[in-house]
């Protein structure tokens, strides 16, 4: 890598940074590109070199929730004997930050509709389902099988309350009597498939 591009590199990851610290600390709507550019130091049109304020945004959001998620499905992983409990460990947690960020996550979804690009966020959550799979029992029959789909609807069904909360279309304890309910029921047929 040369130099100059060494230098660009080096400047997109300071906005990109200033970006995560001050969308996560003031919401989107708080957060201005003159803030990103002070705290990244350097000028405004490098900021928007970079990204737009959607464009920054999402990324930050969509690279550290994806993080966080990957987190959470590893300690899933080995918190809870049982597979509705391993997925209900990772799923209960991600709806409580949802309820408790609704604000922030209606912001999200907004810039969400607004960009056209998604191909990098659809990438992260591939590798978020792959993860969901794995605390199900291993079925070695492909991306068609029960294991990928029940992984594919849990997923699914999370994004959908994630979008009513956002939307205040559903009551928090609908939320979580609802989904705990499909978790139950999405896994039931794995766990007799769980070694003893």
């Amino acid at each position: 890598m040369g130099v100059r591009a060494e230098q660009q590199a080096r400047r997109d990851r300071a906005v990109m940074s200033a970006a995560m610290k001050l969308f996560w600390a003031h919401g989107y709507t708080a957060t201005t590109i003159p803030m990103i550019a002070e705290k990244a130091g350097v000028a405004v049109g490098t900021v928007a070199k970079v990204g737009s304020k959607d464009e920054l945004f999402l990324r930050v959001w969509e690279e550290r929730s994806t993080e966080i998620s990957l987190h959470l499905l590893a300690q899933a992983g080995v918190a809870a004997k049982s597979v509705t409990e391993r997925v209900w460990s990772y799923l209960s947690l991600m709806l409580e930050a949802t309820i408790l960020m609704s604000d922030t996550i209606r912001d999200y979804l907004v810039a969400y509709l607004r960009a056209s690009d998604h191909a990098a966020n659809l990438e992260r959550l591939d590798t978020v389902v792959t993860a969901i799979r794995k605390l199900l029992p291993e079925d070695d029959q492909g991306y068609d099988s029960p294991a990928q789909v029940a992984a594919l609807t849990l997923w699914m069904t999370y994004s959908s309350f994630v979008f009513s909360l956002a939307a205040n279309s559903c009551d928090a304890g609908d939320a979580r009597r609802l989904l705990r309910s499909i978790v139950e029921t999405t896994c039931a047929p794995f766990e007799s498939q769980e070694p003893q």
